[in-house]
């Protein structure tokens, strides 16, 4: 959670707690204007969101396919939270913080205080970029690297995380409080029951990561008007961040994972139950190279400085900023290192 929740988020004079900086964006679509340019590049807002929404909502982290074996790790920073999933071996799937929150630094160096997720040679952690996943054997026998990293000596002392598996996606919650109470997003039943992840693979975009989710349902849903029943596709966001583009014969699953304000990695999977089915896959992959695109010529408006208000030309982002000003204007116990004490404060 935030380290000095007391000291609140304020950006160049401009407190992002005040709930009349989002009227405009309540009003209905056609009218309501985007966000405030500061929500797609402030190291601020992006602590707001670690606070609001990464640390308090039900978070897709990968899908259960990834990490089918025993022992299997998934690693993934959730806002500043370094966490995993692993395989059980009984086959069941338990969640919990890594070993080394902060890649076994003493203190977070300067270049990981950047708001950007740095790459780091030693683990992933809350301030790095996320790894990929990390065998079950590369895990068992004699202790490993990864093993001290992520596992410590003894895994059943780490702090346990909520997780939830929903379909084929896996979900934690990090909240201490009511982590298991949240309401669970309603994803069961998106992807069809007998389709397999063929496929998975990460793409980079140089753009906030809510402008990347935009873009991705805006351009799959322009795609899908222009293709006829035959080229049939929808797109759906589902909060805070899992969006699945589905055609007739397959379907996409990204998973958005901000690693930067300016910054956003995107998760693919792959899903179809057809034997060959290579083409509506890349198909699908197309879509997200174009959406990708999209995302940066956005990032670079808002990046410009601009007097007047813009209106939202995206349902999927006008609905998606109803949901986050929801949790912006939320009401929880926040939490803080504070020596000698336990503090709570309710905001």
């Amino acid at each position: 959670m935030l380290a000095h929740p007391d000291l609140g988020f304020v950006d160049g004079g401009i407190d992002f707690l005040r709930a009349d900086l989002y009227a405009s964006c309540r009003t209905r679509f056609g009218v309501a204007t985007t966000l405030l340019r500061q929500a797609y590049s402030s190291l601020v807002f992006q602590e707001l969101e670690n606070e609001k929404v990464w640390t308090r909502d039900w978070v897709c982290v990968g899908t259960a396919a990834e990490i089918p074996d025993s022992g299997d790790l998934l690693p993934y920073t959730v806002g500043n939270h370094a966490i995993h999933v692993q395989r059980l071996a009984a086959g069941g799937l338990i969640g919990r913080f890594n070993k080394a929150q902060h890649g076994g630094c003493r203190q977070v160096p300067a270049q990981c205080r950047t708001g950007r997720k740095t790459k780091c040679s030693y683990t992933s952690c809350g301030h790095s970029r996320d790894r990929g996943v990390i065998e079950g054997a590369v895990l068992s026998g004699e202790m490993t690297p990864q093993a001290g990293q992520y596992l410590g000596v003894n895994p059943d002392r780490l702090l346990p995380i909520s997780i939830k598996r929903l379909g084929p996606f896996l979900y934690v919650n990090v909240d201490p409080a009511r982590g298991a109470a949240a309401e669970l997003p309603p994803v069961e039943g998106a992807i069809e029951r007998n389709a397999l992840r063929v496929a998975g693979q990460w793409r980079e975009v140089h753009a906030n990561w809510k402008l990347a989710g935009a873009a991705l349902v805006d351009t799959a849903r322009s795609h899908a008007d222009g293709g006829g029943a035959s080229n049939y596709v929808s797109a759906e966001w589902h909060f805070p961040n899992l969006v699945i583009i589905k055609s007739r014969r397959a379907a996409l699953a990204i998973v958005l994972q901000p690693t930067g304000f300016d910054q956003a990695l995107l998760r693919l999977s792959v899903f179809t139950h057809e034997q060959s089915a290579d083409a509506a896959c890349d198909s699908l992959l197309a879509l997200v190279d174009r959406a990708a695109a999209v995302a940066v010529v956005k990032h670079e408006e808002f990046s410009r400085p601009a007097v007047a208000e813009i209106t939202e030309t995206s349902r999927a982002a006008w609905k998606f900023n109803q949901h986050l000003i929801d949790r912006i204007a939320a009401q929880h116990p926040v939490y803080w290192n504070a020596p000698l004490m336990q503090a709570r404060l309710g905001r």
